[in-house]
């Protein structure tokens, strides 16, 4: 895994992708790729949240070992260049199993925040749900070093989620401060030193 896991992941979607998706949904490219961007957001702090259970990443893995999605999706030269669209279907389950009874409340949320339809929204919901756990799995990703990676990476992804799913997922704009001034007290003191 790269350094900056949420961007390694953004990388994959192409603007082929992104154009697909606009004119399946009737949506405008911009709005479509920060509904994605959000939604993986979304999904890597949702399952942040969930960590202290180990058996639900080992069920989310093998859930995702048999989906079709995964059969069939294809990580190429970091873009994703091939899906089809049986996340509309394999999305929910994932997505239950991290969001438990959020998922339409998150769903409506970045319809809300991003400005898109519904029913637009819950289906990139679905898509990001499949894409991120499709890559974890292509990727052999372990639990602990991805709880690691997520964990350290925590603040980066939590800036590119909206205020009204943050809130939705149990984590206040506080938090956010807090560590930020936590980082920034700790780069100072730092730099007092070195200097």
């Amino acid at each position: 895994m790269v350094a900056y896991l949420h961007n390694q992941l953004r990388s994959f979607i192409s603007p082929f992708l992104v154009s697909k998706f606009s004119k399946e949904y009737n949506e405008s490219e911009a709005l479509m790729k920060k509904s994605i961007e959000t939604s993986i957001s979304t999904i890597l702090i949702g399952l942040n949240n969930k960590f202290d259970d180990k058996n639900l990443y080992d069920e989310l893995m093998e859930y995702i070992s048999n989906s079709e999605f995964y059969i069939d999706v294809k990580f190429e030269a970091t873009k994703t260049l091939i899906i089809n669209s049986s996340f509309n279907k394999e999305g929910c389950k994932p997505l239950n199993l991290i969001f438990s009874n959020k998922k339409d409340r998150i769903s409506e949320m970045i319809s809300n925040e991003i400005g898109v339809k519904s029913e637009t929204a819950s289906a990139i919901l679905n898509f990001s749900a499949m894409f991120v756990f499709s890559y974890f799995k292509s990727q052999n990703q372990n639990f602990k070093s991805l709880q690691l990676l997520i964990n350290d990476q925590k603040r980066i992804i939590l800036s590119t989620v909206p205020e009204g799913i943050r809130l939705l997922l149990g984590v206040s704009t506080f938090e956010i401060i807090e560590e930020k001034s936590e980082s920034s007290f700790a780069s100072n003191i730092f730099s007092f030193f070195l200097g």
